[in-house]
């Protein structure tokens, strides 16, 4: 489980333990008042000492809570789990046997042990499933040990007539042992399913956001809800087609070197934010960042219809990437800052994409000579003295929506061949 989501189930846990205690004393409210208009009936004594015994308990509990760590806190919670039963059953007992002219069947089917699923409650606002079958047990325990001293020692009066069992003191054997126990362990069961559900969806409402945390810096949110919604669309690489972006900042270094670290990390944060909101705004995937250098893709992890659509869409991203550093520049002049320029290289061509690394790390990304074709057209911006270069085979696939002006031929390092390229006008 990721440690964000036990994170949130022990926040979660310690709020139930609080609640609990909170609901406690509601219920020692709820017995005050019991005892108030049961007053003339006798037994008075009794009640309070018992009332105060509960309302000890709890108060102590409320100081543990307070003041001691929550591995304290989790063992008083079972001491007083245990101390309420035998609480209850202390009730359960006397008021049996202070009732004149019955026996122990008369404990079986008394409305006290209602009181017993008190505590199988509480587990369910602490998110403790262990704390339900505890509770079942200790129930049956008790309910079992009363049942076979009562058949051990004939004090049951038996009955086939429902309505003898209800208002007299014969029990109807059927109901005493399996009827009141199964609806017990029905009980107990939906509780600990309200448990285990809602630990679960915690889990993976956990793991989504966590997911899409992630992705989010890499994919655009339209493609990390498929992701999240289809976990395994990241698992398979594949050959495809994709149109790969490389940016560069001219004369990084040198600007980086007046800069101190807080202010060079700002400018670094916001250049970075402008051109990723570029990318996903073309539906594009921002594969990585080489220090002041961006590499996004286009075709991934989905190829788009065609792979015209997406060199428009890196095209197109290119060109808004170099209105808004205008826009940005413009900015930075009126705060007496320099402005910076880029340099956008993009290529069409066959590329893995896939998860690329090991259990230790892995990421998606892709590989393959066109991505270091694009890398390398990005580098000719700054011997040819141009802002933003495409290759030949990007612009095949623009279908003359943008206006292009050819340019010489250039040898780059790992190609036979010279490369073709276009100069993208944007200005």
């Amino acid at each position: 489980m990721p440690d964000s989501v036990l994170d949130v189930l022990q926040k979660e846990e310690r709020s139930g333990i609080m609640i609990t205690n909170y609901f406690r004393y509601l219920i020692a409210l709820f017995f005050l008042v019991q005892i108030a208009v049961n007053v003339e009936n006798g037994n008075s004594k009794f009640n309070f000492i018992a009332f105060s015994i509960y309302l000890f308990l709890t108060l102590s509990h409320t100081i543990v809570i307070r003041v001691c760590p929550i591995s304290i806190v989790n063992v008083f919670n079972y001491f007083t789990l245990f101390a309420e039963y035998i609480l209850i059953l202390g009730v359960l007992l006397f008021y049996t046997f202070t009732v004149k002219n019955v026996d122990l069947g008369f404990a079986l089917k008394n409305t006290i042990n209602l009181f017993f699923l008190f505590p199988i409650i509480y587990s369910l606002l602490q998110f403790k499933i262990r704390f339900v079958f505890i509770g079942l047990f200790l129930f049956y325990a008790i309910y079992f040990s009363i049942l076979w001293i009562a058949i051990s020692t004939n004090q049951l009066t038996y009955t086939k007539d429902w309505g003898y069992y209800i208002n007299g003191p014969g029990v109807l054997i059927e109901d005493i042992v399996a009827g009141k126990p199964g609806m017990y362990f029905c009980f107990a069961m939906m509780i600990s399913m309200g448990i285990f559900r809602t630990i679960s969806m915690v889990r993976r409402i956990g793991i989504a956001e966590g997911q899409k945390t992630e992705l989010s810096r890499y994919f655009s949110p339209k493609i990390v809800n498929e992701m999240v919604e289809n976990p395994g669309t990241l698992q398979n690489g594949n050959r495809q087609i994709v149109s790969i972006l490389f940016l560069d900042i001219r004369n990084f270094t040198a600007m980086s070197e007046n800069m101190d670290p807080k202010e060079l990390s700002a400018f670094l944060s916001e250049f970075r934010k402008i051109m990723m909101e570029c990318v996903f705004e073309h539906n594009g995937t921002l594969d990585k960042y080489i220090g002041d250098a961006v590499m996004a893709t286009f075709g991934t992890p989905h190829p788009s219809p065609s792979a015209e659509v997406d060199a428009r869409n890196a095209v197109g991203c290119g060109v808004i990437m170099q209105k808004r550093l205008s826009e940005w520049n413009l900015l930075r002049k009126s705060e007496g800052k320099t402005s910076i320029s880029i340099g956008i290289g993009i290529h069409t061509g066959e590329v893995f994409a896939g998860n690329i690394g090991n259990d230790l790390h892995r990421e998606y990304s892709v590989i393959g000579d066109a991505v270091n074709t694009a890398s390398r057209i990005e580098s000719i911006c700054k011997v040819l003295k141009k802002s933003f270069l495409i290759s030949k085979e990007t612009m095949e696939l623009l279908g003359g929506k943008y206006t292009l002006n050819r340019m010489p031929r250039v040898k780059v390092k790992g190609k036979q061949e010279p490369l073709e390229l276009y100069e993208v006008v944007w200005g």
